[in-house]
């Protein structure tokens, strides 16, 4: 069984080995570079010695403390920080606190922390951070030299900074588990308490956004003044391995370049020197250090009025940060939905500045004494693109705003559909009527013209002589409705004349019949001269025939009656 000494004592050795292991790895990565260069350098008079010493300095320049030069060439204090070098020293940390988390294992089995887990956390950070800090006080104490000379205050507050900040992350990183069947997950901005976490996650999708953003602005400006750099590397004339370690030099220096692009796209200035600035107004520049990368800064000129609307660069990841803010803190209560909203802008707008102060330095006591974006030109630019970006998208997301237009646009849009079945109905509707009615106009028509064509062709019944009971039959004929009656009007008169017998044929009869149509059956029944050779009719014979003439057109009568039902059907 354990004492408490044991427990305590197994967290703090842990961090005192990951703190060395992190110095160790972390002086490698400043002093090869320096002494490859060193053997390489054929035109050097520098030794070993000096190599060690010059990386010495460079790691203590990289976690963010100061040098004191005096070479001639650069005399005064170097407190420009290298942000890449300074990356790969948290990364260093945050790797090595990591390994001690795991293996304090602060997390049980069923995803709940153990007892005193926090206890052994802390311990282990801080004898990680002390130890890590004396060690760059010492690194940076054995580094002085006649022509360089360390600050040893500001290594240890840079190394403890450093320190601290990797070894929450590693901590933190370590809490991380995937999910399983039986354990539920952890997740690390999960652990803190909302809506802190939710801003937490926003903050970040932001600020790595605005990085970014000012990264690739470098980028592009890098890719179009290929030229200029290729020209100012062959002036150097490095060599191989001084290249290589020239390339080192400008990645290291590249993040904190992709900062000062950030800040011009933000509109603030960018101080390059005494009497300089670069804005989005303009640039102003005088005498740059011979560094390739420097050769991408833009010439000296004002800019169009068009160059104010980049600001919308740096405006979309803070735009973007919001909307995820919004929709993580949608469920929570009012309070804490306000909280956010106030929280997340603040919090980027205070990290932007504090990345934007640590980015500023200078070379020496001459025209380079002030480097980086000057902060009384930061501020309010950036306080304005901040609010401006969250206050439009809290107006859109957090109120009523785009459910109003939703529901806006759905009624508009139902309005117009039902107006567009109206119509179409309406359109139906005639065209069914159109369809009904055409049938009956060419009926009507075709009843006109058969009417027509039997008018004409009664002309022979009349002519036929002497019987009348034809007669009245043509003008009811000319009335009917339909084109299925003239026929049968045909037909019927065509029989009635039939049955008079042969004197419906007398050559002798159709001559006067021609003459005198109306008078014909008048003198052939009052028994007028009869032409030779046709046979007498008597009187009695007639008079029958005519009595018969409306019981034969009675039949007639039904037929037409059944052709006008047929017609409106």
């Amino acid at each position: 069984m354990s004492s408490p000494v044991d427990r305590i004592a197994t967290p703090l050795v842990r961090g005192v080995l990951a703190a060395l292991s992190s110095l160790g790895v972390a002086l490698a990565v400043v002093v090869v570079p320096a002494l490859a260069a060193q053997v390489a350098g054929t035109a050097s008079t520098a030794t070993a010695l000096d190599a060690i010493l010059i990386g010495l300095g460079v790691l203590v320049l990289g976690h963010g403390g100061g040098l004191m030069l005096a070479t001639g060439v650069i005399d005064g204090a170097v407190t420009l920080t290298p942000f890449g070098l300074l990356a790969v020293f948290v990364l260093l940390s945050a790797l090595a606190m990591r390994r001690v988390g795991r293996a304090l294992r602060p997390v049980r089995a069923d995803g709940v922390l153990r007892e005193a887990a926090l206890r052994d956390s802390g311990a282990a950070l801080g004898a990680y951070a002390a130890v890590y800090a004396l060690g760059l006080a010492l690194l940076a104490g054995i580094g002085r030299s006649a022509e360089s000379a360390p600050v040893v205050t500001s290594a240890v507050v840079s190394g403890l900074m450093v320190a601290v900040l990797g070894g929450l992350l590693g901590l933190l990183w370590s809490l991380r588990r995937e999910p399983t069947e039986a354990v539920p997950g952890v997740r690390v901005l999960e652990l803190l308490p909302a809506p802190y976490g939710q801003v937490a996650r926003a903050v970040l999708i932001a600020l790595i956004g605005l990085f970014g953003v000012g990264m690739a602005v470098v980028v592009v400006l890098m890719l179009a003044a290929v030229p200029a750099q290729a020209a100012l590397f062959e002036q150097l004339s490095p060599g191989i391995v001084g290249g290589l370690v020239l390339t080192l030099l400008q990645l290291a220096l590249l993040p904190l370049v992709a900062v000062w692009a950030l800040t011009v796209l933000l509109g603030g200035t960018l101080g390059v020197g005494t009497s300089t600035g670069i804005s989005l107004d303009g640039a102003e520049t005088g005498v740059l250090p011979a560094l390739p990368m420097l050769g991408a800064l833009p010439a000296p000129g004002d800019f169009p009025a068009l160059a104010w609307t980049l600001m919308l660069l740096p405006a979309a990841p803070v735009a973007l940060g919001a909307v995820r803010l919004v929709r993580d803190v949608a469920e929570l209560p009012r309070r804490e939905r306000l909280t956010a909203w106030i929280a997340y802008p603040l919090a980027v707008i205070v990290l932007c500045l504090v990345l934007a102060g640590l980015s500023t330095g200078g070379l020496g006591d001459g025209r380079l004494v002030h480097l980086g974006p000057r902060m009384s030109t930061l501020a309010l630019p950036l306080s304005a693109v901040v609010a401006v970006s969250c206050g439009a998208v809290f107006v859109v997301l957090a109120t009523g705003l785009v459910p109003w237009i939703r529901r806006t646009v759905g009624g508009l849009r139902s309005r117009v559909e039902a107006f567009e079945r109206t119509e179409r109905g309406e359109r139906t509707e005639q065209s069914a009527t159109s369809a009904a009615s055409g049938p009956s106009a060419v009926s009507a028509g075709s009843a006109a013209s058969a009417g027509t064509d039997w008018s004409a062709g009664s002309a022979p019944s009349v002519v036929s002589g002497p019987s009348a009971a034809s007669t009245p039959s043509a003008p009811s004929a000319v009335s009917g409705p339909s084109a299925v009656s003239a026929p049968s009007a045909a037909s019927a008169a065509s029989a009635a004349s039939a049955a008079e017998g042969p004197a419906a044929g007398d050559p002798a009869d159709e001559g006067p019949a021609r003459d005198l149509p109306g008078t014909s059956a008048p003198e052939d029944a009052s028994g007028g001269d009869a032409a030779p050779g046709a046979p007498a009719t008597d009187t009695a014979e007639t008079d029958a025939t005519e009595t018969e003439a409306p019981t034969d057109d009675a039949p007639e009568a039904d037929a037409w009656t059944l052709t006008d039902e047929d017609a409106s059907r």
